[in-house]
């Protein structure tokens, strides 16, 4: 199975931010190496638009047609900057259901979380998330951009995460916030309760690695035999171009990640040692 992944696009049509100008043709560069790479689906994973006051809108109409040159299924990714549309207008125009989903390729399952579920920028649904807004936005080391993965989503995890163990399924788990501290920043930050994320995805064997993005210099790390991948912002690519975006080869037991010059990144063995 072959995944290209890209983040952080943060598309512009500020000339202070850069600009479509400077973004349009490394852009066209990555859907032409994405159309020609032989792909069995993208990942876009979030912030795809730089969620410029009063031109978010505008941004996400000049995007859309650029990634829609790729062919094939794109799986989107809602990140923080993304929220600068309203959450309905913007499903709605990445043909999203909702924030949050699953979808099966082959023995994989890949579980897509809603890490602006519970933030400011998006209603609580419960009493519980309300109480857990409160209590992150009170704590100042936690970023008011970043959010949290709410009850009802939790409940929907563990489901998700019963059913691929009952049918044996590996689980890949996507984010757009990293879940592993090692894999970021504090001026980045991270999920505010990826702690409480991290404990359920342990209890399961079959979940094989986190991916995501939001930290712009990307990252990796490894815990409780669960890879955490952070991959690099497409935005920052003058420093690291090599890298602007990347595909996945992902074996049985292995997840390669090859740079767009075909240097390997990352060789990672996802067994886990607690399998049964």
């Amino acid at each position: 199975m072959r995944i290209g992944l890209i983040t952080d696009i943060h598309f512009s049509v500020s000339d202070a931010a850069g600009g479509a100008h400077a973004a349009t043709p490394d852009l066209g560069a990555c859907i032409e190496d994405f159309r020609n790479g032989s792909l069995d689906f993208v990942l876009q994973l979030g912030d795809m638009i730089n969620g410029t006051p009063e031109r978010a809108e505008e941004e996400l109409r000049q995007v859309l047609p650029m990634l829609k040159k790729y062919t094939g299924t794109i799986h989107h990714v809602i990140g923080n900057h993304c929220l600068a549309v309203p959450q309905k207008d913007l499903l709605r125009n990445l043909g999203m259901e909702r924030a949050y989903y699953s979808f099966r390729k082959e023995k994989f399952r890949f579980v897509v979380l809603d890490g602006m579920d519970v933030s400011v920028l998006n209603e609580p649904e419960t009493g519980a998330d309300r109480a857990l807004l409160r209590s992150c936005l009170a704590r100042p080391e936690l970023h008011d951009y970043c959010g949290a993965v709410g009850k009802r989503q939790i409940e929907w995890l563990h489901s998700e995460l019963q059913e691929a163990s009952a049918k044996k399924e590996s689980v890949i788990v996507i984010c757009h916030f990293p879940l592993h501290p090692a894999t970021t920043d504090l001026k980045h930050g991270m999920l505010w309760n990826h702690r409480e994320v991290r404990k359920l995805l342990e209890a399961y064997p079959a979940v094989r690695a986190c991916i995501g993005g939001h930290y712009h210099y990307g990252g990796h790390a490894k815990e409780k035999d669960i890879h955490y991948l952070v991959l690099p912002a497409f935005v920052n690519r003058a420093e690291h171009p090599g890298t602007a975006w990347s595909v996945a080869e992902l074996l049985q037991d292995r997840l390669v990640v090859t740079a767009r010059s075909g240097e390997v990144v990352l060789d990672l063995e996802l067994n886990r040692t607690d399998d049964a």
